[in-house]
């Protein structure tokens, strides 16, 4: 897959998912804004990638706020010259219980997972309808498609509005030459489960028919491969996975 010349902004690019993406994409000739709440560690994946020889440009963005979105835009736009790509992978987990979830963490969850998404999504329309090509790459979950396992259901809700959103997006900017996409991975070996302790892991990994966690490449390569050229006639598809554990 050839990226030579295309910008790609990925969101939470500072590890797990959104780092191998970020991986793949430079690999392949990109230039990747690492987006990330945690500068130092955008930093730090910005140096690996230019240490090999790739164009890479690390900048903060809390995405719950619209404004420093914008920002992260305007950033990628003066670093590069434009904004060809966009990998809403941006998220965070919870596995709170019903009755104990508040009001505070709802809105933190929704805002981080979702919101997010459609305002990021709305941002860089401007770069991509001007030359009536892009391609958009949502990070949803299985959480999302079947409500989940031990994630709280602010997680489910979240990663189920992405696909909605996915869909929404891809309809109304299919004549814009815009492509919009979302890969919903299954349980994957990132560190963001880690809270769910040993006896939670050995549980999530028996509902997996293959047995295993997944490995960030796994997923990693799915979104790029929907960034590419080679999936062009893909638009609103949701694409699974997760070992075997839903099979839509």
């Amino acid at each position: 897959m050839d990226f030579t010349g295309k910008t790609a902004i990925i969101t939470g690019a500072a590890k797990g998912i959104g780092r191998g993406c970020a991986e793949i994409l430079a690999r392949g000739g990109a230039n990747v804004v690492l987006a990330d709440i945690n500068l130092g560690m955008a930093r730090e994946a910005e140096r690996a990638l230019t240490e090999e020889g790739l164009r890479a440009k690390a900048v903060q963005v809390d995405v719950k706020s619209v404004a420093e979105i914008e920002k992260m835009v305007r950033a990628a736009d003066e670093a590069f010259g434009t904004v060809d790509i966009l990998v809403n992978n941006a998220g965070i987990f919870h596995a709170t219980p019903i009755e104990e979830i508040t009001e505070q963490e709802w809105d933190n969850i929704v805002d981080i997972n979702l919101k997010s998404v459609f305002f990021a999504t709305q941002k860089v329309l401007p770069y991509m309808r001007k030359k009536k090509s892009g391609k958009i790459v949502n990070l949803s979950s299985l959480a999302g498609r079947n409500g989940g396992f031990t994630n709280g259901l602010g997680y489910s809700a979240a990663k189920a509005g992405i696909i909605g959103l996915t869909r929404g997006f891809a309809a109304r900017l299919a004549r814009d030459g815009i492509n919009v996409n979302a890969v919903a991975p299954g349980s994957t070996d990132t560190g963001i489960l880690d809270g769910l302790g040993e006896d939670g892991i050995r549980g999530l990994t028996e509902k997996i028919p293959l047995g295993r966690f997944g490995k960030t490449p796994e997923v990693a390569s799915v979104v790029a491969f929907l960034c590419s050229e080679e999936a062009a006639f893909m638009t609103g598809a949701v694409v699974d996975v997760n070992g075997g554990m839903y099979f839509g």
